[in-house]
């Protein structure tokens, strides 16, 4: 499933016509842009490490975090508008999902399958709003469900993969991700919190017109 997905927007990428149609160049640059895709791979490995009622549950709780984040837009913007500079850096959404997947990953075994549902929930709100809030368009269709199409497929993907070829150090993995995804949700929301650097102007010329008189001989 994952190969052939690789194959296709492999495909999707060298077609001329990604070139010129807008939908199809921010698929490649924001939605499959790595900041993007990290997150939901680490989403998909803990997908793929709880059994099989918690799978369920969390996938059912993805989805509805996803119409949620959709419907609850303006309500999630103020909720999350808490910081300095949140605008410029998409309201925090980003280090949420970061840190939503990194949890249940370096969560016990006991544990993840009661952390992976809420952690599924907010994850596909935060998505959900990063999409909105990047949307070039004017809220067209094709612009909100082609990237949750991709997003899910990416999450399914590594899920189902590492569920059919399991391996029994996979849980040791998915806690080293996880610490590695905690760390850059950490990292990127801190970062996130400082605001811009603004240049100090000049101070003004004691001289009119700011032109320096010539030396007398």
């Amino acid at each position: 499933m994952i190969g052939i997905g690789l194959v296709v927007i492999a495909a999707f990428a060298l077609l001329p016509v990604t070139k010129e149609d807008p939908l199809a160049r921010w698929l490649l640059t924001e939605t499959l842009a790595p900041v993007r895709v990290l997150p939901l791979i680490g989403l998909g490995v803990a997908f793929a490490l709880v059994s099989v009622p918690a799978f369920v549950a969390a996938l059912a709780l993805f989805a509805f975090g996803i119409l949620a984040g959709l419907r609850g837009e303006y309500w999630l913007q103020w909720a999350l508008d808490w910081g300095p500079n949140a605008a410029a850096h998409i309201f925090h959404a980003g280090p949420i999902m970061y840190l939503a997947a990194g949890a249940c990953l370096i969560s016990s075994t006991r544990w993840r399958n009661v952390v992976l549902p809420v952690a599924a929930l907010i994850f596909g709100a935060m998505l959900a709003l990063t999409i909105r809030l990047t949307d070039p368009s004017l809220h067209e269709f094709a612009f909100t469900f082609a990237p949750l199409l991709v997003a899910a497929w990416i999450v399914i993907a590594v899920s189902l993969t590492l569920r059919a070829f399991w391996r029994g150090w996979f849980p040791v993995f998915g806690r080293i991700l996880g610490s590695w995804l905690i760390a850059i949700g950490l990292l990127y929301g801190g970062a996130s919190l400082v605001p811009p650097r603004t240049s100090t102007p000049p101070p003004p010329s004691p001289f009119p017109g700011g032109d320096i008189p010539p030396r007398q001989p």
